[in-house]
């Protein structure tokens, strides 16, 4: 049974209200967990999650928008699926970002390993990472038609040699290292 809650919906008493300071509180609303819960939150395919599962029957799964969320910040974080369990379970900062109730959780890992199975078959990787770039591109009102060449090191260095230049500088390096390393033989020049 699908258990999808709109991440868009006001809760009447915030429960986080006496759970964090006002300057955690603050801290937490302008960092990545705020903007995480009130943009990135919304954009994640439950749909194309909630369709491996029954509408009506059969066990609640995770709250889907939460389970997409925990997905998506394992990989931004690089946890290993059980410090995703964990921080879904005891991570406050986590239950404010992907919208969940305070202290109520629990998460085993072979939940997230099956989710992550529904993101790899359906191929949702990229669409979260186009859809959140795009909000966010916009958000900040970013232009990206133009990127700066100095800001990519798309250009090598490197000179360019022909044969006979390289050959050049490779009997020069060669014969600098044999005076460096044996300047008896060198000076003898019989190598």
């Amino acid at each position: 049974m699908q258990h999808i809650k709109n991440p868009g919906q006001i809760h009447l008493f915030d429960p986080f209200e006496h759970l964090f300071s006002s300057l955690a509180t603050k801290t937490i609303q302008e960092g990545w967990q705020g903007l995480f819960r009130h943009v990135i939150l919304e954009l994640l395919p439950v749909q194309a999650i909630a369709g491996k599962f029954h509408p009506a029957t059969g066990r609640p799964t995770k709250e889907l928008y939460s389970m997409a969320g925990l997905i998506f910040i394992n990989e931004f974080l690089d946890w290993t699926i059980e410090q995703a369990a964990q921080a879904y379970m005891f991570h406050t900062d986590i239950w404010y970002a992907l919208n969940l109730t305070p202290g109520a959780q629990s998460m085993s890992t072979r939940t997230i390993e099956r989710y992550q199975k529904i993101f790899r078959e359906n191929e949702l990787a990229r669409q979260v990472m186009h859809d959140v770039t795009m909000r966010l591109v916009e958000l900040l009102d970013q232009n990206i038609t133009e990127q700066r060449l100095d800001s990519t090191h798309v250009f090598s260095n490197m000179a360019i040699f022909g044969r006979t230049r390289m050959m050049g500088v490779t009997v020069k390096k060669f014969l600098t290292q044999v005076k460096r390393h044996n300047k008896k033989v060198y000076e003898s020049r019989t190598f």
